[in-house]
């Protein structure tokens, strides 16, 4: 059964991404994938023919597969079905938010595919301008207005320095929607939906202790070091789990039933280089 086991840890099995997706009747041919974990693949797919200059033609498109292969013998399509259904509404909520992703349309049962943003993530630590992170934080406040908890913010690679020099967010998939009904619930639902807010801050607050200390003010400074209770109950659960992750990627990629992709363009985050030491 382990011979074939690596094919359990990613989201489209065996299968190979599309090489072309076409939208609005312009083709986009494969560039490069970003991530092809368990939960989710996402690629880059460009444009060929440049000379439309409609506001059809994308100088590139993301494709996102949701969960679609089962897990030993667990069928979990539902899975990708849920979550693709959960992302896109989330994205449907956000309709109009400058800065997150486009929606342009679904893909079939387990994917959707937005616009793509030219620029780099804040795991490539790059040189940031001083007001990037009052963007940013402007940014979420109105993702917050939507009553939505963002909820990934820990991840730098889900936030976006564009070429046009602001903040982007992307990867919407665990983030919640928590509005204010059935109305016997509204005090706990809006507690929840605070505590959570309140954690994107935190995390918006140490990323640029991190990554901007000359640009901190002192109120932001304290707000990077206060740990809620929110925070402290999303680390239990959550760092078992991640160490878990990285000590079968270690293992799969130690014993040769993983292997270093070639077009697959890693981040810090994925990057077996971390598995392997």
């Amino acid at each position: 059964m382990l011979k074939n086991f690596e094919h359990n840890l990613y989201a489209c099995g065996k299968k190979s991404l599309p090489e072309s997706v076409t939208v609005a009747d312009v083709e986009y041919q494969l560039e490069k994938i970003f991530k092809h974990d368990f939960f989710a693949a996402t690629a880059l797919y460009k444009a060929q023919k440049q000379t439309d200059t409609s506001d059809k033609n994308h100088a590139g498109v993301i494709l996102k597969l949701q969960r679609q292969h089962g897990f030993l013998f667990v069928p979990m399509a539902w899975l990708g079905r849920l979550t693709c259904r959960h992302e896109t509404a989330i994205l449907d909520y956000l309709n109009q938010i400058p800065n997150t992703p486009n929606l342009l349309v679904r893909y079939g049962k387990y994917g959707f595919i937005y616009e793509y943003v030219e620029g780099v993530t804040l795991d490539d630590t790059p040189d940031l301008p001083q007001d990037f992170f009052d963007k940013l934080l402007e940014l979420v406040r109105k993702v917050h207005q939507r009553d939505i908890i963002y909820l990934d913010m820990n991840k730098r690679g889900n936030i976006i320095l564009g070429d046009d020099g602001n903040p982007h967010l992307i990867d919407f998939q665990i983030s919640l929607h928590i509005s204010n009904k059935p109305w016997i619930l509204r005090p706990i639902l809006k507690y929840i939906r605070r505590m959570g807010q309140a954690a994107d801050i935190y995390h918006i607050c140490k990323h640029k202790r991190k990554l901007s200390p000359k640009f901190l003010r002192p109120h932001e400074y304290v707000i990077s070091r206060r740990k809620s209770l929110f925070i402290k109950i999303h680390r239990i659960i959550t760092t078992p789990i991640t160490r878990l992750r990285r000590n079968l990627l270690k293992y799969f990629y130690t014993k040769g039933m993983m292997a270093k992709e070639e077009n697959m363009h890693y981040s810090p985050e994925n990057d077996p280089k971390r598995f392997m030491k």
